[in-house]
């Protein structure tokens, strides 16, 4: 009942093969973009939480790929300008968005709540005069999920 050495190695080849192929759909199943945050295999990058800001002396950027986001934020904008026009774009968007503006003294210029419930919202409104300078943005996120866009000019 004994196995000749052919045998014994065309059965250890197999097990090995078996083993192969399970690691490998084990590691190819593991690597969605939802998982893979970096970008698997060379992939597209998706960054989720992590907002971008970038400002000018006429305007003001803020964007970012959300997935049940809470968070406090303010930024600081050193602006020309004696009001703004807030553009807000929500993609695919859940939660609630609150923005506030004060102005360089410290006056709040701008007040606002954007809800959302699945779909797109679009809104461009305006501030209040204010005084140019140092004004603070701050951005309120409950439960964000989806696109935010926040332009102000």
């Amino acid at each position: 009942m004994g196995y000749s050495s052919t045998e014994g190695d065309e059965a250890m080849r197999v097990i090995i093969m078996v083993m192969l192929g399970g690691v490998l759909l084990l590691t190819a199943a593991g690597c969605g973009q939802a998982l893979c945050s970096d970008g698997c295999n060379d992939g597209p990058s998706m960054n989720f939480n992590d907002p971008i800001a970038t400002a000018t002396a006429v305007d003001f950027i803020y964007e970012g790929d959300f997935i049940n986001y809470n968070n406090s934020e303010s930024y600081f904008w050193s602006s020309i300008l004696n009001d703004a026009f807030v553009s807000f774009d929500g993609i695919d968007f859940y939660g609630v968005v609150r923005i506030r503006i004060y102005d360089d003294f410290k006056v709040l210029i701008f007040d606002e709540m954007f809800f959302g419930n699945g779909g797109t919202l679009q809104s461009k409104t305006i501030s209040d005069l204010g005084i140019s300078g140092l004004w603070e943005v701050q951005i309120d996120s409950t439960s964000v999920d989806g696109f935010v866009q926040v332009i102000l000019d």
